[in-house]
């Protein structure tokens, strides 16, 4: 516990951080212009995960909100799309308030596909007249910091919106389960925030929340992705009774603590109890290494003949 989080709220190195706030009430609404601000909505734990639907409402107060996510679980899929699979839609009623501000029921539509799969379909085949302005994932069940967000199917959703040229933002939460409200009333005001910015294209907006209530969190702030707070190995099972198991040999994962974490890194932060916002880019060149190779005789490793052949 500490005291005040309104007085504790920071965002390093972003001057914008008194628009975000740290309590869970519904976002301010973007200034109204008359254009509509469309925004896709997905995730990868699927259409019936309670954080797309808090996710999902509370963005409603900041523009036209379509939600599109995939049928069922699809953790860990990154950015992996079925090239040669055919598309299944279906829908479900609109949510009704549940006089808490939260919802009841289940709104949006869901598909057979990965998350990528699903903001990729919801793009070329779902979209308003004028595009999505936004592509926003989560809220996720579980942290997506550090080297982890790799794998991620959260942040692979939302890296296709990057491909796609649409800005984006994925959002997770760690720790225990809970509620989402708090999460997805800050992802609300970052969201709108950014509407009046005039997001970044090529960026995904990665926010991570602590295992923590409002009251609990120590603060937000922006940091680059570094560590990992998992480590993951495997080790050796033994069939079960009455299983045919010749000629193989079986292995689970096993999940444990990580190695050294980086200071300064989103890790870091996260394990301290903050929020985290990491913007990741969707090219990952690392230029200057380029420089370096250019150095290199490199038409030595085309293997050509003394005739150049």
């Amino acid at each position: 516990m500490r005291a005040g989080i309104g007085t504790m709220c920071v965002l390093a190195g972003v001057a914008w951080a008194g628009a975000l706030g740290c309590g869970g009430e519904p976002a301010t609404e973007a200034p109204a212009d008359g254009t509509p601000f469309h925004i896709l909505v997905t995730n990868d734990d699927g259409i019936e995960s309670p954080g797309i639907q808090e996710l999902a409402a509370a963005l409603r107060t900041v523009g036209e909100v379509t939600v599109v996510a995939p049928c069922g679980q699809q953790s860990g899929t990154s950015m992996s799309i079925g090239l040669n699979q055919e598309i299944r839609l279906r829908t479900y009623p609109e949510a009704e308030d549940a006089g808490d501000g939260g919802t009841a029921g289940l709104a949006g539509q869901c598909v057979d596909a990965t998350p990528a799969g699903a903001v990729l379909f919801a793009v070329r085949a779902l979209a308003p007249e004028s595009g999505f302005d936004l592509v926003v994932s989560g809220i996720n069940r579980g942290a997506n910091i550090g080297e982890v967000s790799h794998m991620s199917g959260t942040i692979g959703a939302a890296m296709m919106g990057a491909y796609l040229r649409i800005p984006a933002v994925a959002a997770s939460q760690g720790g225990r389960p809970g509620g989402f409200e708090h999460a997805a009333g800050v992802v609300a005001r970052f969201v709108a925030e950014l509407r009046r910015r005039g997001p970044e294209t090529g960026i995904v907006y990665s926010l991570n929340f602590p295992a923590a209530t409002a009251e609990e969190t120590a603060g937000i702030a922006a940091r680059p992705m570094g560590g990992s707070y998992f480590g993951i190995d495997y080790e050796e099972t033994e069939p079960e009774p009455g299983e045919d198991a010749e000629g193989e040999r079986r292995f689970r994962p096993v999940f444990g603590p990580p190695d050294a974490i980086p200071a300064g890194s989103d890790t870091e932060a996260h394990n301290e109890g903050l929020v985290t916002i990491t913007p990741l880019r969707f090219d990952w060149t690392d230029r200057p290494m380029v420089d370096v190779l250019e150095g290199w005789d490199l038409e030595a490793l085309l293997g050509a003949d003394e005739d150049g052949r």
